[in-house]
């Protein structure tokens, strides 16, 4: 649990960021590919949740840094949820086995702080994820990627990577699922 009060519907949904940046880095034992040791991108994402009597749209710009070299990651977002704004800065960060997750709210001049009992691992496809396939996102003969489908227990992804060199760059992602009180779908 996170300490202090993260109760609310909107601060829950904003710590999905959170969640799915270090998904893939807890998943994997053994892996189709991986990412680079190294690497920061910009993301766009959109998504939703519904409940038995709420639903929502969220919207996020992320600036994401994944250092598995360090045993650390980060990311920037710019979060809305209906009329709700706010910034997030998310860091993962390990000194030794010890991991903390960080998430600080700009706007309101708060940080939460949860250990992490899990080691910090690389970023990889899981190696029981299924293969859909290769295909091209743009024009004919565009950007050839690869698409992953990873089924769980309560989450599940489509994952599309380009593979340069024997690594995944990560191009994609839509994930969807089942929370306590509702669903959720989300694609960056």
């Amino acid at each position: 649990m996170i300490k202090k009060n993260l109760c609310s519907q909107r601060t829950k949904m904003a710590t999905i960021s959170a969640v799915l940046l270090a998904l893939f880095s807890l998943v994997a034992l053994s892996s189709a590919c991986c990412t680079p040791d190294q690497w920061e991108g910009v993301e766009s994402s959109i998504g939703g949740w519904a409940g038995r009597r709420r639903s929502g749209l969220l919207k996020e710009f992320v600036f994401a840094s994944y250092d598995y070299t360090n045993k650390r990651s980060a990311a920037f977002l710019d979060y809305a949820n209906g009329e709700y704004f706010n910034r997030f800065q998310i860091v993962v960060r390990y000194e030794g086995e010890v991991g903390n997750l960080y998430i600080v709210d700009l706007k309101r001049n708060k940080c939460w702080l949860k250990t992490l009992k899990r080691p910090f691992r690389q970023a990889c496809i899981p190696e029981k994820a299924k293969s859909v396939g290769d295909y091209y996102l743009g024009l004919k003969g565009g950007f050839k990627v690869s698409g992953y489908a990873i089924e769980g227990e309560r989450i599940n992804a489509f994952i599309s990577v380009q593979n340069v060199s024997g690594s995944c760059i990560p191009v994609s992602e839509a994930v969807y699922g089942k929370l306590t009180k509702g669903y959720f779908i989300y694609s960056h």
